[in-house]
């Protein structure tokens, strides 16, 4: 953001609105291609999508006009919040059930991975060659690191390849043939687990959706707002460039840790617990960083306490993520779960452009970040408090399989 908003001279609002604009966008677009990915699976959807994403980076080396920004940028971020991120939830959540939370977990990994190593990369480039040159190598790996891995080895559901969830096909090679094109061997979902079947009509006369879908919202608000600005944030504090970098990484790699722990703890703990306890904690974790940043020690111990802080919030932050995407299958089932997400989604991405375009409009307006993190932070416990009330909905009886 910073060097384009001193190379055009744009004010920040105006370019976190190509993220809210995007954002929105996504949101629709999740309401067609939710039931398209249950149907289909996340096969040519996810390649076709990382393509025109891929496209859209690369194209943002040559803008020169703000339209531009909200063309390229606004409409890979379109696709990379409205279906790409629907698609992993709905991929993880069909492959497994009784490992789901860890698969969860570890799938994130590779999110924080990329959060840790993208931000280093692009950074040393924007230093060498300039921010165009950075966002057109950009896109160029995105396309060979994740379009090309996504057309080669996604699939729909194990069933569709003779297999159980969870890589339990043990079970279906003793009562069967082992061949899928017989009737009385194919595997049909209601024979391999315990998930609950629920449809989309279903699912939304729920008090459990609504709230999850509250949840949906004060998440990604808080989450956005925090992502994009915690960088200028700093830097605005006095902190380098490579040093902030430095800070995000740190997050990024606790975050790798964070998603493995607390994807592992879903499997023996309930998950409305580890959630408020995950929600709560990193309220508190994130105000002691700002406090951190804005009054810091001097010297070691101050730039210490920093990282220490960093790492905690990235564990948190890490590890919700996939236990919100974890709570929506468990309690809906992985059958219907790409229609009935696509119908909380608009919600999670409206809130998702606006928490960044809040902090922004904030800055603007009182020439620092403390209003709005403060208020992130009053949002980390009110959703602390929902998810402490947030029930598994009553199982529908004979609900149809769609």
């Amino acid at each position: 953001m910073k060097p384009m908003v001193h190379d055009f001279g744009w004010s920040r609002v105006s370019v976190t609105g190509a993220i809210a604009f995007g954002s929105i966008s996504g949101g629709l677009l999740s309401l067609v291609f939710g039931p398209i990915l249950d149907r289909h699976g996340a096969r040519m959807v996810a390649f076709c999508g990382i393509s025109l994403l891929s496209m859209g980076l690369v194209a943002m080396a040559f803008i020169n006009h703000i339209w531009q920004l909200y063309l390229f940028f606004g409409v890979g971020r379109m696709i990379a919040v409205g279906v790409l991120s629907l698609a992993i939830s709905v991929s993880v959540s069909n492959w497994f059930v009784r490992l789901r939370g860890r698969a969860m977990g570890i799938t994130r990994i590779g999110d924080r991975f990329g959060s840790t190593l993208l931000p280093l990369m692009v950074q040393f480039l924007i230093l060498a060659l300039g921010w165009r040159m950075a966002w057109g190598i950009l896109g160029i790996v995105v396309f060979f690191m994740s379009g090309i891995p996504s057309l080669l080895f996604l699939r729909r559901r194990p069933e569709d390849m003779g297999l159980l969830p969870d890589g339990a096909s043990s079970a279906f090679e003793k009562k069967s043939s082992g061949d899928p094109s017989k009737e009385e061997d194919r595997i049909k979902p209601s024979d391999v687990d315990s998930d609950p079947v629920w449809t989309r009509a279903q699912a939304i006369r729920t008090k459990s959706f609504w709230m999850l879908t509250f949840l949906n919202i004060l998440i990604p608000f808080l989450q956005a707002g925090i992502n994009f600005h915690i960088y200028p944030f700093l830097t605005d504090q006095g902190f380098s460039e490579i040093t902030a970098v430095l800070i995000l990484s740190t997050i990024s790699v606790s975050g790798m840790a964070g998603s493995a722990i607390w994807g592992i703890l879903t499997e023996r703990f309930r998950i409305q617990g580890l959630l408020t306890i995950n929600v709560f904690g990193n309220g508190l974790v994130f105000l002691l960083l700002y406090w951190a940043v804005k009054f810091k020690f001097e010297g070691v111990l101050g730039t210490g306490i920093i990282f220490f802080l960093a790492a905690l919030h990235g564990i948190f932050h890490g590890g919700r993520n996939p236990m919100i995407n974890f709570t929506w299958a468990e309690f809906f089932g992985r059958r219907s779960l790409g229609s009935i997400l696509s119908l909380s989604h608009p919600f999670h991405t409206t809130a998702n452009a606006i928490g960044p375009v809040f902090a922004a409009l904030c800055f603007d307006l009182f020439g620092s970040y403390a209003f709005p993190f403060y208020f992130f932070v009053v949002i980390f416990f009110l959703s602390g408090i929902i998810t402490k009330h947030i029930q598994p909905p009553r199982y529908p009886s004979q609900a149809p399989i769609n």
